[in-house]
């Protein structure tokens, strides 16, 4: 078979990959620790897209467009971006008022994507100067085109996105493990993402002030007994517990994490669906001022209904989204699922947990929220916003 012009492309290519790889493995020894530090950096990402190793790209994606996002933020235009690409590269619309500087957008967005090392690949303003063109990306390809467009205010007002009517809460179980890896990258995203800490683990106190520091709407993860016998890290809220020493459990709990927003019930399946159990829960929760989450984990749960009759803000679990899988594209459906229910019911509230694959599902999440008008709060924010 005669040899075409894009055989003859593919295999000049491949030699330089390979040199790259090379060099990048040389690299590595020579410089040890450095050298890891760098290319778990974005500019250490970016590098490796550029000679080659595709699997960066998403990574890559997800944080030039966060920065890009942030940049929005504070030049008051990120309400208004319109996703109508979420493929390579992602095509972002933006209508603004007459009033808008694109100049100054332009600083703002190039000094953006230049501080996490990605590349300016155009950046011009047409249309009289009434449209800012923008091109971002690695030194190899485009990842984001971004057109900012000055309209007349009575055009805006009938392009401009409504306030989105539904919302969701997303809540992470189970940190306090530890405050680096997977957990520290979660309290990190630029999502309003609740977190839930078990108690007087090693970092639970950590994670606090982690979650503190980033203002996050803050649960004790209240271990309760389950029907199964799971091991036990710590003492739980058992049906065999007398209401006094379910109530200084409860307390103990609490007070070893100071200023929590709420709680919410790790396991409890069996705990969950006593009336006796959950009163007693509910009325020392009422005492600290503070809401329920009933996570669900069992359909015969009275927890939810408990606590409302004692007078508690309560909410319910409506999906949890990494049970059962370790799947990117299995959260990533399930997320989506989350957003169908807030739909057509106004919220919902899903659940998840410190995985690798949660995580990254959650770094692409912003995008499809932003595609179909639902907006993600905390927890508390949601709570507070049901008041009657």
């Amino acid at each position: 078979m005669p040899r075409t012009r894009s055989n003859f492309e593919s295999d000049a290519r491949a030699p330089k990959r390979v040199r790259a790889l090379v060099a990048f493995f040389i690299i590595l020894a020579l410089a040890g620790g450095a050298a890891v530090k760098f290319f778990q950096t974005t500019r250490g990402a970016i590098f490796l897209v550029d000679h080659g190793v595709e699997s960066q790209l998403p990574r890559v994606e997800h944080e030039i467009g966060a920065a890009l996002k942030r940049s929005l933020d504070g030049s008051g235009l990120r309400r208004q971006l319109r996703v109508h690409s979420e493929g390579q590269p992602a095509v972002w619309d933006i209508p603004c008022d007459e009033g808008t500087d694109l100049l100054l957008v332009n600083v703002a967005l190039t000094e953006a994507a230049r501080a996490v090392g990605a590349v300016v690949r155009s950046s011009e303003q047409v249309d009289g100067g009434r449209t800012l063109d923008f091109r971002v990306g690695t030194h190899s390809r485009d990842t984001h085109r971004i057109t900012i467009r000055r309209l007349a205010p009575e055009v805006i007002a009938t392009e401009a996105p409504a306030a989105p009517t539904a919302k969701i809460a997303i809540v992470i179980d189970d940190l306090g493990y530890t405050d680096g890896g997977i957990a520290g990258e979660i309290l990190d995203l630029d999502l309003a993402v609740t977190v839930s800490i078990l108690p007087q683990l090693r970092h639970s106190r950590d994670v606090l002030a982690h979650a503190d520091r980033r203002r996050r709407c803050v649960l004790l993860h209240l271990p309760m007994e389950a029907r199964k016998g799971y091991p036990a890290d710590l003492e739980r809220i058992t049906v065999a517990m007398s209401d006094a020493e379910i109530t200084s459990l409860v307390g103990e709990y609490l007070e070893s994490l100071p200023g929590v927003d709420g709680v919410n019930n790790h396991q409890g399946s069996r705990a969950t669906r006593d009336e006796r159990v959950m009163r007693a829960v509910c009325r020392v929760l009422k005492d600290y001022g503070i809401f329920f989450l009933d996570s669900l984990t069992s359909p015969e749960s009275v927890a939810y209904n408990v606590a409302t009759a004692t007078g508690l803000r309560a909410a319910r679990n409506n999906e949890f989204l990494d049970d059962g899988t370790d799947r990117r594209e299995v959260v990533e459906t399930r997320l989506h699922e989350l957003v169908a229910t807030a739909k057509k019911k106004g919220v919902a509230i899903g659940i998840g947990h410190p995985h690798p694959w949660t995580l990254d599902a959650l770094r692409d999440f912003d995008d499809y929220l932003l595609a179909n008008d639902v907006e993600l709060v905390s927890l508390c924010d949601l709570i507070e916003s049901e008041k009657p």
